[in-house]
């Protein structure tokens, strides 16, 4: 959660490189759209840990931009739930739970939907891949490194370093993220035994 400056700078970069990108130019506001939208959204995340009637002002004036760009986009990502280095691997909708709790270094496809259920809202862990189609519900814990299929309905707990896939989702493969994460994300490897 973002609640600093450095916290706010270190976002935004770590979301760029997760985007394959070295640094923001302006042009990129209209080549690379979720690009842009991650930016507003980390600034209302940092604007949300500020006092004062200024930040409030502020805040208000990020978030009606944030809800221009979600209905522009297809994107429902409400602030404060994924981790650095969130990576959209291309805009159209994608919904999200405002409290779902999402790690860092996760890639989330187009047609996604992480919800709530009588139980609760997911947890998902830091390095996870979600491909598209994917949906994710009720209050159950995905591990770290993990891969979610295409058209996957996950309902169930999930360990960590597994792929799951199906309808409902069950454990195909003890392959991680690591192979489905893009180069120039670091997905650390796993301690060997």
């Amino acid at each position: 959660m973002i609640s600093t400056r450095s916290d706010y700078e270190r976002y935004l970069r770590d979301d760029l490189t997760a985007a394959g990108l070295s640094r923001w130019t302006f042009v990129q506001r209209f080549r690379r759209p979720e690009v842009h939208y991650l930016r507003v959204l980390r600034r209302v995340e940092l604007l949300l840990a500020q006092p004062g009637p200024v930040a409030r002002v502020r805040r208000s004036w990020y978030r009606a931009q944030l809800m221009r760009l979600s209905t522009r986009l297809g994107l429902t990502i409400p602030p404060n739930v994924f981790g650095p280095g969130l990576g959209i691997a291309h805009y159209g909708s994608i919904v999200v739970h405002s409290k779902a709790k999402v790690g860092a270094w996760c890639r989330i496809n187009s047609a996604t939907n992480i919800g709530l259920s009588p139980s609760g809202v997911p947890t998902i862990g830091d390095y996870c891949y979600i491909a598209p189609g994917a949906v994710i519900y009720g209050g159950i814990t995905i591990g770290d490194r993990v891969v979610i299929g295409a058209n996957a309905v996950v309902g169930r707990d999930v360990p960590d370093e597994v792929t799951v896939a199906g309808a409902p989702a069950r454990v195909v493969s003890q392959k991680g993220s690591a192979a489905m994460m893009p180069d120039f994300v670091p997905v650390p490897r796993p301690a060997q035994p």
